[in-house]
């Protein structure tokens, strides 16, 4: 038994992850992060895992995307085997009479990567053939891509360090040992606990030449000096590796703009951390145990400088605003207060919504028509698809009647991108622009938006921006949210590519519904209402409110508000935390727009202001409103269970719950405005809702990519029990009286 214990107390891949757990704790924080995500305890709602899983590359998953996904989990390797042999390579001094130290190192610190490589192939598999249905021969071709891939970097990483061998200051001519056939054992008497509590120096049995086992030899014959020197050496060559891997890495952002380089979601997510691995591997070679304390300086320098410098100054702009200091707007309780005591002597925005609304009706052809109102929820890409496939299968089964109630859109994130998609294609076929099918535009609108999107973050956004962009003749900075608007347009074939000002005629006109957006303001939690359209009839003539709407037409007017970039309205309405950058407005102190979800996920409080302002017009020429609710996920879902709270959700609970339940917070607010509505009007209010996830256990992703289960998911979705429902009842609604 002794036998056995002492080959795993004294292993060297045992001891190295012994010493990784003791004196390399953040190094293995990288490692839980990923298993995190292959077992799905980390980004499982947002897709993260099948990022990994089902890596996209030019719109295909197959050889090539696995191939640059293993060469980016050896590129991650062999940052681990950098770091670790800066950090615990000193710590084994025995390395320095070993040819080519640090490849044995490498070889011998095999446990964490190999079970990563193990787990991730196996869970790829199954994911692979379960999820995707691909065929046995396609995964075969996937898993020896992969290999392939992460061989290769392996390989140019061997090339490197090859030459650095042992110093022939210490001794060049000592070579290793024979091979041990057999662990011999001292003290059979001894408890077996004590044989673990022993301090006394004791040789290591390491893997070494042709994979056989060896015993280290003692290094007390050579100088303290020697040893320092050669790890020195290594340290050196090392630090430049380092630093060539992290330039090689960030000028892929030079090439950003060319398809090939549009690598896959889960290969940026590797890089990002093979690019940090590989900053704190090199501070860490010359600072050591100041390394983090200096990182966390730089920190707070970056954060210093990033509003006092403009080289810092991380900024996200919406593409066609004015931005010169000319036009900056002065951002204070004062002028948000004079801009709404402004708002009711502006007559011409009501009485241009007015004429909008009379032109509705005349189209309509009837004489009390009903007035059909869309919330769509926030969600992604999923949201995205989901709203798609709802209007465009729902009009075409009722004939069009659903476009020609629909008067006024609105909502957030994802759920407004496929509104705005749907609404663009129904303005081409009335301008007779139009080529192709319901079929075709929904596999342009499910294409990944991630990839731009994260390569971007992972080669330049966290670093240095030094990129720009020209779009009407002005610059703007290029960053991961203009990469996100021009894989958008790529993706649907510029159909969107139209400044905001374009769709006013035709709103006008009401040769399509209005659509508003209502971003939220992070800077105090207020709400940016966007349109083609003066929105100032919607934000109230009471000064003593907390003036929670403002009206973007208006409020920047100085600023060439209808040249903004149609997409990055959408963008504004679309920034998860994190995921995309918040946007910023010209205006001193500069305000951040964010994601409309975290206000108003559905749309709903936006409506109900709608109709308020709008309560006259609507008694007398319409026989009602019907508000389509499109959720991506059910107030309420089947399978749904509460988990009995822990301790640790006793203390973190409070915190996430804030989080968690946003969205069902809203719910149960709205459901009060919509019954506020019901009994403060005198003409009927319908709310139809199309559910998305109706099973708790049901899973689509929040994420901006797509497997291909999960499209086909969200088109079998709509076939439904409940949702044949309430197609159904908006058949029966909106029949002519």
């Amino acid at each position: 038994m002794l036998k056995n214990l002492k080959l795993v107390r004294d292993f060297f891949p045992f001891v190295l992850l012994k010493f990784h757990i003791k004196y390399n704790f953040f190094g293995l924080l990288y490692w839980a992060l990923l298993f995190s995500i292959l077992f799905g305890l980390l980004g499982s709602n947002f897709g993260v895992p099948y990022l990994f899983y089902s890596p996209d590359y030019l719109g295909e998953v197959g050889l090539w995307s696995f191939a640059l996904l293993g060469f980016s989990v050896g590129g991650f390797c062999m940052a681990f085997n950098v770091y670790s042999y800066i950090k615990l390579g000193p710590r084994f001094p025995f390395l320095v009479v070993v040819s080519t130290p640090f490849f044995r190192f490498c070889i011998n610190n095999f446990l964490l990567p190999l079970s990563y490589i193990i787990v991730y192939l196996v869970k790829m598999s199954q994911f692979q053939l379960n999820e995707e249905l691909a065929s046995s021969s396609d995964v075969l071709i996937y898993n020896v891509s992969f290999f392939i891939g992460f061989s290769l970097f392996i390989f140019l990483s061997i090339l490197y360090f090859f030459p650095l061998r042992t110093n022939k200051d210490a001794d060049d001519s000592i070579t290793e040992s024979n091979p041990v056939s057999t662990i011999t054992s001292k003290g059979i008497g001894q408890k077996w606990y004590n044989y673990f509590r022993e301090k006394r120096t004791r040789p290591i049995y390491y893997i070494g030449r042709s994979f056989k086992l060896y015993k280290s030899r003692s290094v007390a014959h050579l100088d303290k000096g020697v040893v320092e020197g050669v790890f020195s050496k290594t340290r050196i060559n090392a630090f430049i590796f380092e630093v060539l891997t992290i330039t090689a890495f960030i000028s892929l952002s030079f090439f950003r703009n060319y398809s090939l380089f549009e690598v896959p979601a889960a290969m940026s997510i590797l890089m990002l951390l093979t690019i940090l691995s590989m900053v704190i591997g090199a501070l860490n070679s010359w600072f050591h145990r100041w390394t983090y304390p200096l990182i966390f300086f730089i920190v707070i320098l970056m954060s210093f400088l990033s509003s006092r410098v403009d080289l810092f100054r991380y900024t996200s702009f919406a593409l066609g605003l004015d931005y010169s200091k000319e036009s900056i707007i002065n951002y204070s309780p004062e002028n948000i207060r004079k801009n709404h005591k402004l708002a009711p002597t502006d007559s011409t925005s009501e009485k241009n919504i007015i004429k909008i609304l009379e032109h509705w009706k005349r189209s309509t052809g009837e004489e009390k028509p009903k007035l059909i109102i869309v919330n769509t929820s926030g969600g992604g890409l999923r949201s995205a698809l989901w709203t798609f496939t709802v209007l465009s299968n729902a009009d075409e089964m009722l004939n069009s009647k659903l476009s020609k109630h629909l008067q006024m859109i609105t909502g957030a994130s994802g759920g407004m991108i496929g509104a705005a998609y749907f609404r663009e294609i129904n303005l081409r076929k009335k301008l007779k622009t139009l080529r192709g099918d319901n079929l075709f535009f929904k596999s342009r609108l499910s294409k990944d938006l991630l990839n731009r999107l994260s390569f971007s973050a992972s080669t330049s956004d966290l670093f240095m921006r030094f990129k720009e962009l020209t779009y009407n003749g002005k610059k703007y900075t290029q960053e991961r949210g203009s990469e996100f608007e021009a894989e958008l347009h790529q993706n649907l074939q510029n159909y969107l590519e139209h400044p905001l000002g374009y769709y006013e005629k035709y709103e006008q006109s009401s040769s399509i519904p209005l659509m508003i957006f209502s971003p939220t303001i992070v800077n105090d939690g207020r709400r940016m209402l966007i349109s083609a359209q003066n929105l100032s009839f919607m934000i109230g003539n009471n000064l003593n409110t907390s003036f929670e709407n403002i009206d973007f037409q208006s409020f920047f007017k100085k600023n060439n508000p209808n040249e903004i970039r149609f997409s990055s309205v959408l963008r504004a309405s679309a920034t998860f935390p994190m995921i995309m950058p918040m946007m910023a407005m010209p205006t001193t102190p500069e305000i951040q727009l964010m994601d409309a979800g975290i206000r108003d996920n559905y749309g709903g409080k936006v409506s109900v202001d709608y109709l308020f302002a709008l309560n006259d017009w609507i008694l007398k020429n319409t026989s009602g409103i019907i508000i389509l609710e499109i959720r991506d996920t059910k107030r309420i879902m089947s399978n749904e269970k509460y988990k009995e709270v822990s301790l640790m959700d006793k203390l973190f609970l409070p915190f996430g719950n804030l989080l968690t339940n946003f969205t069902r917070t809203q719910d149960l607010d709205q459901e009060q405005l919509i019954k506020l509505c019901k009994s403060s009007f005198d003409f009927p209010v319908d709310k139809i809702t199309f559910n998305l996830r109706e099973d708790y256990n049901e899973r689509i992703s929040l994420s901006w990519h797509l497997t291909k289960r999960e499209k086909q998911k969200i088109e079998a979705a709509f076939s439904s029990l409940e949702n044949q429902i309430a197609l159904k009842k908006l058949d029966k609604l909106t029949k002519s009286e």
